[in-house]
């Protein structure tokens, strides 16, 4: 029981940080924002799992949307980013870390991420509009993947402590 109530509170910990670092700071775009909150999606899939993952990224990322004034989004984004850390799980979550695992968990979310909001927002905004995911949505992927390789190390080495 209390290793499920220590999960538990890591998990929501990280839902939290989530909301936090996709709201602040966060830079506006056309049709939204561009943030750093998706590293915090990758740390809880490598290290908690895909049903972690697919909380936190869900979850956080909506709940984000929510306090920031984009309630149209919540729905998007609990089914984009779950589908993102569910993902990012499968590939990294008890595996050996390599750069290239990282890498192709990255590249499989970039194109998850920019369609995942690209196909929404031509219905949304029209075409013209929505092509603006395919400059917000790598800046955000470069954003996220810079932080997430700083913290994976440090990471990796305070697992054994959580």
């Amino acid at each position: 029981m209390k290793n499920k109530t220590k999960l538990f509170v890591q998990i929501t910990l990280l839902t939290a940080l989530a909301a936090v670092l996709t709201m602040y700071p966060h830079f506006p775009t056309p049709t939204g924002y561009v943030h750093m909150g998706d590293s915090i999606i990758y740390i809880a899939a490598a290290f908690f799992g895909p049903l972690a993952g697919a909380v936190v990224g869900g979850i956080g990322h909506a709940l984000a949307d929510l306090l920031s004034g984009y309630p149209m989004y919540i729905p998007i984004t609990f089914v984009v980013k779950a589908l993102m850390g569910f993902v990012t799980a499968k590939l990294l979550y008890k595996k050996q870390f390599t750069a290239g695992r990282l890498a192709t968990a990255a590249v499989v979310n970039l194109v998850i991420v920019t369609f995942g909001y690209f196909i929404p927002e031509i219905f949304m905004y029209g075409i013209g509009s929505a092509v603006s995911v395919f400059v917000s949505s790598p800046v955000q992927w470069l954003m996220s993947i810079a932080v997430s390789v700083i913290l994976f190390p440090a990471m990796s080495k305070a697992k054994k402590y959580l």
